[in-house]
């Protein structure tokens, strides 16, 4: 059962995240709480494209990966609190001692105190209601007592910047996927490759078997005569094809696998 986190901040910003291991090739996950913008998603560590449909997330896995999800999540206002609807979903809610739950309708599951926080596991569908409670700051003088409250600090500004770590790692993300696009599309064009392609055992096995086969082959075939997960070739066939060494075309449905410039391993 996938627990999802929702994280309140003392200045009431939030974050909803899972860490988790997934299998499978495209993997659709219900998302607890609409986004207010976009996610950050990390297969095995990289950040990785996803397509969000609604309130699911499609993560493409391809094969058994470690995923890790985190985004803002979308929050409404009533009656000067903060809230949050949670769907059919279980989460697990992490509230600092500043934050005062006001009003909660989820089904709770247990509630625990960890180092001054308090733990909610509940389920959903259901919302709550949250405010920051004021801090309170008495300054001293020679003659005169006066108190100072600060007022409740809204997490706009945490936001925003969050918003723009998470567009700048995906900016960096497309233009790292954009130049070794390019470098393969001049490889294809002249014929020309590195001096080094940093090829795997599996990728060699690939190209020899179609030179083998004179040029082209089935990747279920690959798969079945050289004894390599159908993942693993999958996987390798699409990077030789960045690399500009192969083409993969349909064929009845199929893939196939045409070797286009032979790298002469």
């Amino acid at each position: 059962m996938l627990i999802w986190i929702i994280t309140l901040y003392g200045n009431g910003t939030s974050t909803v995240s899972l860490n988790t291991t997934l299998t499978g090739e495209f993997v659709t996950l219900q998302l607890p709480v609409q986004p207010q913008s976009y996610a950050l998603v990390l297969v095995n560590g990289t950040p990785t494209a996803y397509m969000i449909n609604g309130t699911s997330i499609v993560v493409p896995v391809l094969g058994t990966a470690s995923v890790s999800i985190t985004y803002v999540p979308k929050v409404f206002v009533e009656e000067g609190f903060i809230g949050m609807s949670v769907g059919n979903a279980t989460v697990k809610l992490i509230i600092p001692s500043n934050i005062l739950i006001y009003n909660i309708t989820l089904s709770l599951i247990s509630m625990s105190m960890v180092n001054g926080e308090l733990i909610i596991e509940a389920r959903g569908p259901g919302e709550f209601l949250y405010t920051v409670m004021p801090t309170t700051i008495t300054k001293h003088t020679t003659h005169v007592t006066t108190t100072a409250t600060h007022p409740p600090i809204f997490g706009v500004v945490i936001i925003i910047l969050i918003a723009v770590i998470i567009i700048a790692a995906f900016t960096l993300y497309a233009m790292r996927t954009r130049q070794k696009r390019r470098g393969s599309e001049k490889g294809a064009l002249t014929g020309e490759f590195p001096s080094t392609l940093s090829l795997n055992d599996y990728e060699m096995a690939i190209i020899r078997y179609l030179r083998s086969r004179g040029g082209s082959a089935f990747e279920v075939d690959i798969s079945r005569d050289l004894g390599i997960p159908r993942t693993t070739v999958w996987r390798s066939v699409r990077r030789l094809e960045e690399l500009g060494i192969v083409r993969i075309t349909k064929v009845e449905g199929r893939n196939m696998a045409m070797l286009i410039r032979d790298p002469g391993i």
